[in-house]
């Protein structure tokens, strides 16, 4: 059995689009790649067919779709990525994926990126809260409220008591 080749995305492994389109070439030398991007002023979406043999039309068949918003930067940079996005969710859907996975390694980079902005804007508020705390009854009622938002939550809560006590 072949193994794609991986990359390392925060302790998952995922297969690139580039290696999973590679070993498609080699699978499926009479293969077929249609993409088709439908653009408008504030959207770019792509639609990828993948047709294992397009002498065969019983042959195995897969669409995959992406969606961005357009911005003002990277908009050719942007086309091209979401073409990449399409063919790579086709191919996930052929089964040239490890372990089933249908998101781009570039998509769960981002997803991932975003996820910690979140966390860090999340803590960022929490502090504001925390800083504007007055009582440690106050204190507590809050950590109450909101147990379970991790370590730096926990840390940031105990140095608030200890001001709190010193003042």
């Amino acid at each position: 059995m072949k193994k794609t080749p991986t990359i390392d995305l925060k302790g998952k492994a995922y297969a690139q689009v580039k290696d999973r389109l590679k070993e498609f070439r080699t699978d499926c030398p009479n293969g077929l790649i249609e993409t088709t991007p439908t653009i408008s002023d504030t959207s770019i979406i792509f639609k990828a067919r993948i047709l294992k043999d397009k002498a065969d039309l019983a042959s195995a068949e897969a669409t995959g779709h992406s969606f961005a918003k357009v911005t003002d930067k990277g908009v050719e940079k942007q086309f091209e990525k979401q073409e990449t996005i399409a063919v790579g969710r086709a191919l996930a859907l052929l089964g040239y994926a490890v372990d089933g996975e249908i998101a781009s390694s570039e998509e769960m980079e981002e997803f991932l990126t975003q996820k910690e902005m979140d966390r860090i804007e999340q803590m960022e508020e929490v502090r504001m809260e925390v800083d504007a705390i007055e009582t440690i009854d106050e204190l507590k009622k809050y950590y109450q409220s909101n147990k379970g938002l991790g370590k730096d939550f926990d840390a940031y809560v105990t140095k608030r008591k200890a001001e709190l006590q010193s003042s």
